[in-house]
């Protein structure tokens, strides 16, 4: 733990370094409170042991300026004094002094003192962490709550529009007519699928229960399986998919989670991409592992969009080019979902020149717990 002593005396310094330093803690000096106001935002100690009479202003004042700081106001102070008046106890805890240290020190009283108000400062700090992750959760269910209702809703509504038209005058249409109801019907309630599927997914990697089924197997194979996959969704935009694979058949990986983040980011690409461009998908290895690359030809990415582009929730200003809809959550599932592969995923994007995602996995990772 680092205290910092304030005190313009040499013999009271020696007693403190002599009483402290055995029991852990480390310790800086100022000699009066223009010095202790310019080091403490520096060094950022776990209390400040702060004497009373010194040259210049005293410690009142200077706890008082500390209390104003925001960089300081939370770290204890404990007046060292040879004052035990009532008056001079009651304006130091009004300056905002935690506790008081008489003279001459006392060595038992000084180590029980400045321990207890140690712990309750570490006590603090992991309450105060606890309160700001709380604070994060409490924010994330609000955009889980607003996205829920407003991504569940419009689907929602679709369905129930179409099946009750259906239901009350269904015989009354002709077939082409029904089948189109019945598309819509199954797109709403497809991605309606696709959502719960996404939380659950998120739900569960959050909460570190997800575990992987790891299997030698080649990647390039289920590569090539995936994107025949959606070779017609392709076509129906006019893309062209191209793949280029080496063989990767000594590749330790859940087949289904990566099969996962091939369909996340093969859907985006082709999302993405106007009609006529070409999406080139490869796998190579190198320096002991495997990289696998989607790059398309759409808009691109901005560059202030980029840092958020894996945080859940997040949508991007680019639209698709066949009025496609997504969660917010595929790449930010597919991201954790490498890590526990030990890999990496990553972006190279601009605006106007494409995009190209690239994971890349150990081919014989020394350990591997997921």
């Amino acid at each position: 733990m680092k205290i910092l002593v304030v005190d313009d005396t040499p013999t009271n310094i020696d007693i403190l370094f002599q009483t402290l330093e055995p029991e852990g803690c480390t310790l800086s000096v100022a000699t009066n409170g223009e010095d202790a106001l310019k080091l403490v935002p520096e060094i950022q100690p776990d209390l400040i042991l702060l004497d009373i009479m010194m040259p210049g202003i005293d410690g009142f004042e200077t706890c008082r300026r500390l209390k104003e700081n925001s960089l300081t106001r939370n770290i204890p102070v404990v007046f060292l004094t040879a004052k035990n008046q009532t008056e001079d106890i009651v304006k130091g805890f009004s300056m905002g002094g935690v506790d008081y240290i008489t003279k001459p020190f006392r060595h038992q009283e000084v180590c029980a003192r400045i321990n207890k108000h140690l712990e309750l400062h570490k006590l603090r700090n992991e309450l105060a962490e606890k309160n700001q992750s709380l604070l994060e959760l409490v924010d994330t269910k609000n955009k889980l709550l607003g996205m829920a209702s407003h991504d569940l809703r419009n689907p929602l509504t679709s369905i129930q529009g179409y099946s009750a038209f259906l239901l009350k005058k269904g015989n009354t249409l002709n077939e082409e007519t029904r089948t189109d109801f019945t598309k819509i019907i199954n797109t709403a309630s497809g991605n309606m699928l696709t959502l719960v599927n996404d939380l659950l997914n998120l739900s569960v990697i959050e909460s570190g229960q997800l575990s992987l089924n790891l299997n030698s197997g080649s990647l390039g194979s289920l590569i090539e399986e995936r994107v025949h996959l959606y070779q017609y969704l392709a076509r129906e935009k006019e893309i062209e998919l191209k793949v280029t694979t080496q063989d990767t058949s000594e590749l330790l990986f859940d087949e289904a989670r990566i099969g996962q983040v091939l369909d996340n980011l093969l859907t985006n690409a082709i999302k993405f991409s106007p009609a006529g461009s070409v999406i080139d998908i490869s796998s190579t290895t190198y320096n002991g592992c495997v990289r696998v690359s989607v790059k398309d030809e759409g808009p691109g990415i901005k560059n202030e969009e980029l840092e958020k582009l894996f945080q859940p929730f997040e949508k991007l200003s680019s639209k698709a080019t066949g009025g496609e809809t997504g969660t917010g959550l595929g790449l930010a599932i597919a991201k954790k979902m490498i890590e526990l592969h030990q890999g990496v995923l990553k972006v190279e994007s601009s605006p106007g020149r494409g995009a190209k995602f690239s994971f890349e996995l150990p081919i014989n990772p020394s350990t591997f717990d997921p």
